[in-house]
């Protein structure tokens, strides 16, 4: 027995706190958070503590047997922003707001609160973490302080850890990293009887199958983590604003993984691999085969895109540990903004978009920045990833900012050119603004306004508040930013399609690209489907017509919706069984995989093929065997996620646990595809492009993978892809018919194996791309007048009141010019006259004043009124001083006179 201290850990802050549980309280005040680390003994060496024996910074001194602790107290820890502190300490709480677990704050294991999905750890407990508007969420100084642990490879246990490596220190221009080196017990080569016991191991039934494994066979150095940038938080003052480059950081520990960046509470579980997010996100980990000394030669690196549609997902739920350490490739995972966060677009220069973007252009830099501390290669570097990882690949080989910076891109179940890649309809930008504007309390018809009050919100606020649009693809998505930025800062100025279409700059020579899809794309989207899942997804033509309908509704084609679900149903209703349910959900199924994928996959491979790029294609028509799952799913959406990854060979541990891993059976065909993609996808990146004529050591089979599997680019007149099927002939058909092709002459052996077939779906791919468009024509989305953008009746606003205003500017001008002219030609005939006038006087008779006479004579003498004195007419004499004519004349000399 020996004996073991535990610190416990004062921490100052400026405020007061609450501490409360279930039983006897006792109350003090105090200026300082105080961490308790508490201790449960042995059952024999039971003890607890009082309230008043706990102080800060106090050492307790325990003792403990065969290093083990048990906990038995439990304090549970809630903030408030003053008064007094209560503490309660007893037993475990039973509420089921709380979960007996530990959560990792401050690089400290405690038990206490375990916030829900939805809630923010930061927020203060009030019953059951109500919202409180006026709370102000603090993000710490320090580098994010959610964590996750990254336990390694627990199945052998018995290997001998004694005298290895355990941690390891690079040095980077941004300060040291320490990371920790991973120990495996399966790869790809190990045969059956040394491989790892599975979960369902029976030493009674089979003892002599598996035994105790004693060695490992691969090691990877993990660096998780690390941060590439600034947080983008609101105390920052960059939230909606362009990533920066990190601070200095002089040392830090990195191993564990940080939090996920804020998405929908719905996402957010540990099940799903996100126990929590934060807006202080921004951070990445680098699995390299090794990293303790600098070698000769460099690895490539491969950087993981995270897809969920850009509202969804973390780059930590991808365990580059068997791909790296297999394939001695450097694997590169990081989180990037999502939703309103980072795809916020305004339409104008209030807010860009495109955040999500630049965070993970922010990362690509830091890679070829660093990377060589971690004995990576910065000119070879990949990007590949599933949905919108792989169409974000798409958009950063295309623009203008990142393309010198990528070697190849491995495009998975995505495209840059898929309709729901891109917002191009800068209407539509608006619209989903006013939307989020009005469920955030921030109604305004100013975009500037609108983004400083979302300024404002908190984080939690991003993942409790969805926003749904009422047509389109999502909500959130890269918009084209020639309008709203720089020339020097626009991250897409053009369409992706049009860039392509035009050539608008030649790719490097050795750039490639690979891109593929699943067979069952949109099974995914059936089995997610609430609805459907209630009715234990049977599907009849009812419910397939309510489907069509509602997919041609939400996605908006045509004003005339008729004629395309009309269109639609004739493509994919069973004819040959109309009744056949099973037929119904497969035409569902392919409706779904060909719209959005396959559509989108065959215009982007030639439009490549066009630019000259060397380009693969491959079909996954591979189910995984060691899953149960029902049959009708297929091989569905990101089934390369397991299989890229190395699932089969890896500890379940290592996976999120929604996926039930452990329970997998995994078998040699299995492993044997699982080995084939990941081999394939490193030759990929490692080596040379292949060229006419030039050597066969190139492209992602530089030999014959499982004596069978040649892979090789295709071109404009021969669009051949790579069937995955399996790795070796068996007496089975082949799985994948490809009826619409009828192309049989390429297959050498009529069984089922992986090799290259041409044309795949073409039917349905022009479908999408052409018939559907010129069905009904390609038009604008539009919307219900209750979510009608404002900009148009601003626009008209703004253009009548600047033309009435400028008319009537035109006309005061008009008529100033005019009266102006007109006094001045009056005046001057009006002088000339008199002055004429004058003179002519002067040298007239005397005769002449009898017509003055005359005119005096008209004048009738006023009134007597009241006895007053009236005034006298004028005078009749000829040369009288008080003749009015000679008056006037005499005046006007004077006046004309005057100098």
């Amino acid at each position: 027995m020996s004996s073991k201290s535990i610190e416990i850990i004062d921490q100052t802050y400026r405020s007061r706190y609450r501490f409360r549980s279930k039983k006897s309280v006792h109350k003090f005040q105090s200026n300082s958070f105080v961490s308790y680390q508490h201790i449960h003994f042995p059952s024999n060496h039971h003890q607890i503590l009082s309230a008043s024996d706990i102080k800060p910074s106090t050492t307790i001194s325990t003792s403990h047997r065969n290093n083990s602790l048990i906990v038995n107290l439990v304090l549970v820890i809630c903030f408030v922003p003053s008064g007094q502190a209560d503490i309660y300490t007893g037993d475990r709480p039973i509420d089921r707001y709380f979960t007996a677990r530990p959560r990792p704050i401050e690089n400290y294991d405690q038990w206490g609160h375990y916030p829900l999905p939805f809630l923010d750890p930061n927020r203060p407990l009030e019953s059951i973490n109500k919202y409180d508007p006026k709370y102000s969420a603090v993000t710490p100084n320090s580098f994010n302080r959610y964590q996750i642990e990254d336990p390694g490879d627990l199945r052998c246990k018995e290997a001998v850890k004694e005298g290895l490596l355990e941690f390891v220190t690079v040095s980077t221009p941004y300060g040291n990293v320490e990371g920790r080196v991973v120990y495996l017990c399966d790869e790809p080569t190990v045969p059956l009887e040394e491989r790892p016991r599975p979960a369902q191991y029976d030493p009674l039934s089979n003892p002599n199958k598996y035994r105790p494994i004693t060695q490992f066979r691969r090691n990877v150095t993990t660096f998780l983590g690390i941060p590439y940038a600034k947080p983008p938080t609101r105390q920052n003052k960059l939230r909606f604003k362009r990533t920066l480059v990190p601070d200095q950081w002089g040392s830090i520990r990195a191993d564990r993984y940080r939090a996920a960046c804020p998405q929908y509470k719905q996402y957010v579980h540990a099940d799903y691999g996100i126990p929590f997010t934060d807006e202080d996100c921004l951070y990445m980990n680098i699995f390299t085969p090794w990293a303790a000394t600098r070698t000769r030669s460099q690895y490539p690196v491969m950087i993981y895109i995270h897809g969920g549609h850009f509202d969804h997902g973390t780059g930590n739920i991808f365990p580059g540990h068997m791909l790296a350490a297999s394939q001695e490739v450097i694997v590169v995972t990081f989180n990037y903004r999502l939703g309103l966060l980072g795809f916020l677009a305004t339409s104008d220069n209030s807010s860009a978009g495109n955040y999500g973007l630049f965070d993970q252009m922010q990362a690509i830099s830091f890679v070829r920045e660093i990377i060589e501390n971690f004995n990576g290669d910065p000119n070879q570097i990949t990007l590949f990833g599933p949905d919108s990882g792989a169409a974000s690949a798409g958009l950063l080989a295309l623009s203008p900012l990142t393309r010198k910076l990528i070697k190849r891109v491995i495009a998975q179940s995505g495209s840059a050119v898929a309709e729901w890649a891109f917002i191009k309809d800068p209407l539509y930008m608006r619209n989903n603004t006013v939307i989020a504007g009005r469920a955030f309390g921030c109604s305004t018809r100013s975009s500037y306004i609108l983004v400083e009050c979302l300024k404002s919100r908190s984080a939690t606020d991003f993942t409790t508040t969805e926003i749904k649009p009422e047509v389109g693809w999502l909500a959130w998505a890269p918009v084209i930013d020639r309008f709203t930025r720089r020339f020097d800062s626009q991250f897409l100025p053009e369409l992706p399609d049009e860039v392509l279409s035009r050539k608008a700059f030649k790719f490097d020579e050795n750039f490639a690209y690979m891109s593929g899809i699943t067979k069952d794309e949109g099974s995914q989207s059936l089995f997610a489907n609430e609805e459907l899942r209630k009715k234990n997804y049977h599907i009849d033509k009812e419910e397939f017509a309510k489907n069509v309908r509602n997919f041609v509704r939400i996605y908006n084609y045509t004003l005339d919706q008729q004629r395309l679900i009309d269109a639609i149903s004739f493509m994919y209703s069973p004819w040959n069984d109309p009744d056949n349910e099973t037929l119904i959900r497969q035409g569902l199924i392919d409706m779904i995989t060909d719209s959005w994928y396959i559509s989108a996959n065959d215009k982007m491979v030639k439009l490549m093929l066009k630019n000259n790029v060397v380009t693969y294609m491959y079909l996954l028509n591979y189910t995984i065997q060691g899953l149960n799952l029902p049959s009708w799913i297929g091989v569905p959406h990101d089934t390369e996620y397991l299989l890229a990854s190395g699932a089969p060979f890896m500890d379940a541990r290592f996976y999120p646990k929604a996926l039930n891993l452990e329970l997998a059976q995994w078998t040699e065909q299995d492993r044997n595809i699982s080995q084939l993609i990941m081999e394939t996808w490193a030759n990929f990146a490692k080596k040379p492009v292949c060229k006419p004529g030039g050597t066969w050591n190139c492209g992602p089979t530089p030999y014959a993978m499982f004596n069978t599997v040649i892979w090789r680019p295709m071109a404009l007149n021969n669009l051949q892809y790579l069937a995955i099927n399996s790795t070796n002939y068996t007496n089975n058909l082949p799985l994948t018919t490809d009826w619409e092709s009828n192309d049989w002459t390429l297959i050498t052996n009529p069984y089922s194996t992986s090799t290259m077939w041409r044309n795949y779906k073409q039917k349905s791919a022009q479908f999408w791309n052409s018939y559907i468009k010129q069905l009904v024509g390609s038009i604008p989305i539009t919307w219900m007048p209750t979510v009608e953008p404002y900009m148009d009746e601003l626009r008209i606003y703004r253009a009548a009141t600047w033309s009435v205003l400028a008319t009537l500017i035109v006309l005061l001008l008009i008529t100033l010019i005019c009266s102006c002219l007109y006094c001045r030609t009056k005046r001057s005939s009006y002088y000339t006259n008199e002055i004429q006038n004058s003179l002519n006087n002067d040298d007239q008779s005397d005769s002449s004043y009898r017509y003055g006479n005359a005119a005096i004579d008209e004048y009738v003498p006023i009134p007597v009124l009241h006895h007053q004195q009236p005034y006298a007419p004028p005078s009749t004499r000829a040369n009288s001083e008080s003749n009015l004519r000679y008056f006037f004349d005499k005046k006007l000399k004077i006046v004309l006179s005057v100098p």
